[in-house]
């Protein structure tokens, strides 16, 4: 390989590695988290790009527990990771944006959906996405690329459904008051 040929392929790897690592830490736009009720989380994350870890977390706490959460992000990283939902490894921020596969390990964890033994050997969040596009819960596409607000929303959805058709822990339905005649 003549030198000229050796520096245009080391610019060309050099772009695409940055570009890689440059999406891999990418954050939501900076905007407070709404703490005060779930269908204000909900509405708040349906309009975003992508699913930031704090709203991410906060939702899938939602699913798991039926309550909102009212503590800060650390708190609320270290209540899932005691539960086992958020693995120890991560370290997110709390605007960091969330791929698909990081979403499809937490919904996984919190309905107590039992993967394949690759899962449990290798926790990677390819599996527990394979798992959750075969149960019909998640759509299609990678591991690695960002869950925008929409999916997530829907992913949600879905997987709330599940939890009340398996009878496994979830939200309550929510009881209206009737209107008066």
């Amino acid at each position: 390989m003549n030198p000229y040929t050796r520096q245009i392929a080391f610019t060309i790897i050099s772009f695409a590695l940055l570009g890689t690592l440059a999406g891999c830490c990418t954050l939501a736009p900076a905007v407070d988290v709404p703490r005060d009720s779930n269908p204000a989380l909900i509405a708040h994350i349906s309009n975003q790009p992508c699913v930031s870890a704090e709203a991410g977390y906060r939702a899938v706490y939602v699913l798991a527990h039926g309550t909102l959460f009212d503590g800060d992000f650390e708190q609320l990283s270290s209540k899932l990771e005691g539960e086992e939902i958020v693995a120890p490894r991560w370290q997110h921020e709390p605007r960091r944006c969330l791929d698909r596969g990081t979403v499809a390990f937490m919904i996984c964890r919190a309905c107590h959906i039992r993967t394949g033994v690759n899962w449990w050997l290798t926790g990677l969040g390819r599996y527990a996405l394979r798992e959750l596009q075969y149960r019909r819960i998640a759509g299609a596409g990678s591991e690695t690329g960002l869950m925008t607000g929409g999916e997530f929303v829907g992913t949600l959805l879905r997987a709330e459904d599940y939890l009340r058709r398996t009878k496994k822990q979830g939200a309550e339905p929510v009881e209206l008051p009737q209107a008066e005649s």
